[in-house]
């Protein structure tokens, strides 16, 4: 592993990065106009080079925690990494990362290069973020580690459903052989299951699709665009199948109601009765009971509608 000459790369163009993460850390920096401390989420890379010739940038590299990365959510010691930055070769390093720090200017458009992992999230905020990395540290905190450590715990409460989610990784929209589905949203969900999807998903969003858990196959992408959250992708194909599930009893009521000419009949003379008299053998409103008690009374049973689908596609003729 070569280390390139920093004089042969070009100011301010941008240029692919390949990394390895070590760890999530913290720095602390003092504000000059008071004594308040200042705490910054912060990370550890391992062998920075080059993605296209392999060149060694860094052998170790402290990078500033951004919304880019974060959003790949929690990472192991170990995860390969690719990024996107531009070098600003006329400044100078600082004492973390000597005369290399330059380099690393404006990193964007993290990915990980290992196909198979479980994502669970991790704030995007850099105060919440720092207080998610604090709270990993077995110490005590003091007044100014506790305030982000409080962040961090108000984006817990508000974020339950995304955390309590963990989805394996796929390879492809189209290919879901052999892969393990796991989630905890909901036990309820037997058939199918929110899991992310590397083909909708960029550096800047995850996108969710649902599939069947038995087939793996896609049941509801959101039209090739994917679903941000999890929680989403679940309410959303629910809805769906609710929609599909109601016209199916609707179309099934309408078949029905056109075979049975005599209930329909039926139904317009009460109809008439209850507008014209008030009233029809106590019935005083013509609606969805009234036409229950008929079905019951006609011995109609185990029907694939409900009364109130059957009254609505008469309504409609």
């Amino acid at each position: 592993m070569s280390t390139v000459n920093m004089k042969k790369l070009k100011n301010l163009t941008q240029y692919n990065f390949t990394a390895t993460f070590i760890k999530a850390d913290v720095t602390v920096r003092e504000r000059k106009s008071s004594s308040l401390k200042n705490i910054y989420p912060t990370v550890l890379l391992k062998n920075v080079c080059l993605a296209d010739t392999g060149e060694l940038i860094a052998k170790y590299y402290w990078l500033g925690y951004g919304k880019s990365l974060a959003k790949l959510g929690r990472l192991t010691s170990g995860t390969q990494l690719k990024f996107e930055a531009r070098p600003d070769i006329n400044v100078l390093g600082n004492k973390n990362n000597g005369d290399i720090a330059s380099l690393i200017a404006w990193p964007k458009n993290f990915r990980r290069l290992d196909k198979a992992y479980q994502y669970q999230a991790i704030p995007e905020d850099s105060h919440q973020l720092a207080g998610c990395i604090l709270s990993g540290k077995q110490q005590e905190y003091n007044e100014s580690e506790q305030w982000y450590l409080d962040q961090y715990k108000l984006w817990q409460e508000e974020n339950g459903d995304e955390l309590d989610t963990l989805v394996e990784e796929v390879p492809a929209i189209d290919n879901y052989q052999d892969i393990k589905v796991e989630d905890v949203l909901d036990d309820k969900l037997e058939k199918y299951a929110a899991i992310r999807s590397e083909e909708l998903s960029d550096s800047e969003n995850r996108k969710y699709v649902i599939i069947d858990r038995e087939t793996k196959k896609v049941l509801d992408d959101n039209n090739s665009l994917g679903y941000l959250k999890v929680k989403d992708a679940y309410e959303s194909y629910e809805n769906r199948l609710n929609n599909a599930k109601e016209r199916y009893r609707k179309r099934r009521a309408l078949s029905w109601l056109l075979n049975h000419a005599d209930f329909d009949k039926k139904l317009l003379e009460i109809y008439i009765e209850i507008t014209d008299k008030g009233q029809w053998e106590g019935y005083i409103s013509f609606d969805k009971k009234l036409v229950e008690d008929l079905l019951l009374q006609g011995n109609h049973t185990h029907l694939e509608f409900t009364s109130k689908d059957l009254l609505e596609v008469w309504y409609k003729g």
